[in-house]
């Protein structure tokens, strides 16, 4: 469905660089030599390139940087940036590696004219500044501040002094011409909980700034804060989590309908000598829509070229009596390697809990999307969970956990008071996307060992749901 998520079937896509260019979303992306694993060798990666006009059609494009020679600056690897327009030119913005170097991680610059043939700086255009930390300096984000008449650069860094685990920061840069630049003696951000926070990217929607950033180091994943200016202290919303723990690294590029689209990558998975472990770079979900709220928050959406791109389903209205218990519906249909599943509840009587499952036998043992209206939660779950060790000896069931996440992968805060819910789920491969209420979002990567089937449930109450299966138009 998504063609550029594995530009050949060995190599791992990570780290977008989204940028609307000419009536076209351009998708530079970084990529792993193929069959790599471990650090260095798997981030020695190259961008990519594809371009769309419509979300459904892909242009693959020739890679806009590959690494520079063995012990070059950036010979270790391209690394993620950003790119703006002045002019008649794009400029490049990225990290280059450079193993063992004293300053493994700096600020680099490439220069196109047509965006397909790139001219590369022939060395650094910002080493690690003073006050910060000299190996983490990565991920440039630029963007041209109107109220002060200059681009802005956010990096990703650290400060050379606190604790240890918490001294991430965001610095900033500002510049007139694009080319020399002065790092501000504080920071634009400093979580003081965050190791590093990575591939920032700040931007303004409805008289809000919206910074966002991704974190490996507490609760993973793509997170946000709001402002009312660019300098003002920056605020954690209700609702943090823009995708779930293994939705990561997403960046977005404006839309001319004021909204934002974005990307993330999900981790590859991978068991060797018996420690399973999740792995940088995988494959890309989907595109998705941000929009903001009135309050501030942002909400998430399935772009809805994606959406249109599946077959319209044959619903089946389900009604299901769970008062005082649990009630669900009989195993659906064999889902497809791709599939968008739909669940849309009505709520006669309001229930305790309700929610879409995809399993694998009458055992409902599988992939569970709950509405806890209760505690105000939605979570991503794998069912059964794993018993402490003298009930698993009891029953059989196993004793650790199947994912190195625990059973529950991912969760997020929700309405519980809403007098309807709609649940969607995109399975395509081992990509499992979840989208509820157009608001929330949550991602997963599942081995899909056995097939699996859609089942509707609620927990004390009543509830009618519409479960609709919908399979991609043939191409």
């Amino acid at each position: 469905m998504i063609t550029y998520r594995r530009p050949t079937r060995a190599a791992a896509a990570g780290d977008p660089i989204p940028y609307f260019s000419g009536g076209k979303t351009h998708l530079f992306y970084l990529s792993s030599p193929s069959g790599t694993i471990d650090y260095p060798e798997r981030v020695r990666t190259t961008w990519q390139h594809v371009a769309t006009a419509d979300f459904l059609s892909w242009e693959q494009l020739a890679p806009a940087l590959e690494p520079g020679a063995v012990g070059a600056f950036d010979g270790g690897g391209i690394w993620t940036g950003s790119v703006v327009k002045k002019g008649e030119t794009d400029y490049l913005f990225y990290t280059g590696h450079h193993v063992g170097a004293a300053h493994p991680q700096t600020i680099c610059l490439a220069t196109s004219r047509d965006l397909v043939h790139f001219d590369r700086r022939s060395g650094p255009l910002i080493e690690p500044a003073a006050g910060f930390e000299p190996i983490d300096w990565r991920d440039p984000y630029v963007f041209f501040n109107e109220d002060e008449g200059l681009w802005w650069m956010l990096i990703a860094a650290r400060l050379d002094h606190g604790p240890k685990w918490r001294r991430g920061a965001i610095a900033l840069a500002t510049s007139s011409d694009l080319v020399n630049w002065q790092v501000e003696a504080e920071p634009l951000y400093v979580p003081g909980t965050t190791f590093c926070p990575e591939c920032p990217e700040l931007w303004q929607m409805n008289g809000r700034w919206y910074l966002v950033f991704s974190r490996f180091s507490e609760e993973v994943g793509t997170i946000y804060r709001v402002a009312d200016s660019p300098r003002d202290p920056f605020r954690v919303p209700a609702r943090e989590d823009l995708g779930g723990r293994r939705w990561y690294a997403a960046k977005s590029a404006p839309q001319p309908d004021g909204s934002r689209v974005f990307f993330g990558w999900l981790h590859d998975f991978v068991t060797e000598c018996d420690r399973p472990r999740w792995l940088w770079g995988g494959d890309f979900a989907a595109p998705r829509v941000v929009t903001a709220d009135p309050s501030g928050d942002l909400k998430v959406t399935l772009h809805p070229a994606v959406a249109s791109w599946f077959a319209e389903a044959e619903n089946n209205r389900i009604a299901l009596a769970g008062v005082g218990g649990e009630a669900h519906s009989a195993l659906g249909p064999v889902l497809p390697a791709t599939a968008r599943v739909t669940a849309e509840f009505s709520l006669p009587q309001s229930p305790a809990a309700l929610g879409l499952a995809l399993v694998s036998n009458p055992d409902l043992e599988g992939w569970f999307v709950t509405i806890n209206r209760k505690q105000g939660l939605v979570t991503l779950s794998q069912e059964p969970r794993p018993l402490d060790d003298f009930w698993a000896d009891l029953t059989g069931r196993p004793g650790a956990y199947r994912e190195i996440d625990g059973p529950i992968v991912a969760q997020a805060t929700i309405d519980g008071d809403r007098d309807s819910h709609r649940v969607t789920v995109l399975l395509d491969g081992e990509v499992l996307e979840v989208y509820v209420d157009d608001e929330v979002a949550l991602t997963h990567r599942v081995r899909r060992t056995t097939p699996l089937r859609p089942v509707a449930f609620v927990v004390d109450g009543d509830t009618e749901v519409v479960l609709g299966v919908l399979k991609p138009h043939s191409t």
